[in-house]
């Protein structure tokens, strides 16, 4: 087996319920391609999605208060 090989087994068996087996195969593609600066833009991206969600729970949290008051 190569490294490719390997690393997608790997990854299967860590995320393979929750995350396609496309998807995982095209990251890993990705990772051994491009290697840290895919791990760069990966990072970007989930530090983006954090961000959202912040952004997200307290307006949810509102909505409940709001929610709770009406009854």
């Amino acid at each position: 087996m190569n490294q490719e090989e390997i690393l997608l087994t790997e990854m299967l068996k860590e995320v393979g319920d929750s995350i396609s087996e496309e998807t995982v195969a095209e990251k890993v593609k990705q990772f051994i391609k491009y290697g840290n600066v895919f791990l760069f833009f990966e990072m970007m991206s989930l530090r983006k999605e954090i961000e959202r969600i912040k952004e997200e729970i307290p307006d949810a949290m509102l909505m409940r208060v709001r929610m709770s008051e009406n009854l």
